[in-house]
């Protein structure tokens, strides 16, 4: 299996297109046609999920037909993504608690 083909089937649920998966593979240095690297394609969608946002994002409706994406899954998807490759959430808010004693 190849990177390539990797990231079409690991993808192919969230309405990626072929042009988003050379995106995602162009900018994060892989190589199409090589061995799969799994951690470095778990990576590159790690780094990239603003392509993949992209086609999730829209709602279309047509005459009686529409598509909508369930927002919840693909954050699901990217958080269990994030706990597998062990990396930080940027989608999920969290406060921070800062040392603001200096003010007082």
């Amino acid at each position: 299996m190849t990177n390539k083909q990797y990231l079409t089937k690991a993808l192919s649920g969230l309405n990626v297109t072929e042009d988003d998966i050379e995106i995602i593979l162009v900018k994060s240095e892989l190589d199409a046609d090589a061995d799969v690297d799994v951690r470095g394609c778990d990576m590159a969608t790690y780094n990239r999920m603003s392509a993949l946002f992209k086609g999730v994002m829209q709602n279309v409706s047509e005459g009686g037909y529409s598509i909508s994406w369930n927002m919840d899954a693909v954050k699901l998807f990217y958080n269990a993504l994030c706990s597998e490759l062990g990396v930080e959430n940027v989608l999920l808010a969290r406060p921070k608690v800062r040392n603001r004693s200096h003010l007082w």
